[in-house]
């Protein structure tokens, strides 16, 4: 379902760019994307800023695929699927997967405190679980 290959090499957190509509900006940010690949590194997306928590689910597909339609190699993607909802992550990485994605950055469950180990990989294990049923 997702991409084959092994991801190497640099991956670059990108900034998300927003408009004066406090709407992600699709068309800077598939410029500002198209010129990281075209230094050598690849991309992580909506992985390691604070803006993708700020971001809907929706928004963060269209931005994914914006990259992918523009011509972006998925395989140099790594888009954080990560969300505070569960159902929101497995439909984030179920997307990214398919659209062929290296893989996803996956953030722990992180409002909850004090999670044993176990919970985090039975949290892990779910969305594994769902993601791979479709």
């Amino acid at each position: 379902m997702g991409g084959l290959g092994r991801i190497c090499g640099v991956l670059s957190p990108v900034v998300t760019p927003f408009d004066s509509e406090l709407r992600p900006d699709r068309e800077r940010f598939v410029r500002h994307c198209r010129w990281l690949i075209d230094q050598g590194v690849g991309l992580a997306v909506f992985g390691t800023n604070s803006e993708a928590n700020s971001m809907s689910v929706a928004e963060k597909i269209a931005l994914l695929d914006a990259l992918i339609d523009a011509g972006l190699p998925p395989a140099r993607m790594m888009p954080g699927t990560g969300c505070c909802a569960f159902t929101d992550s497995v439909e984030l990485t179920r997307h990214a997967l398919r659209r062929r994605c290296a893989g996803v950055l996956m953030l722990p469950p992180f409002y909850y405190k004090g999670v044993p180990d176990d919970g985090l990989f039975r949290s892990y294990a779910e969305i594994i679980e769902r993601v791979g049923e479709s």
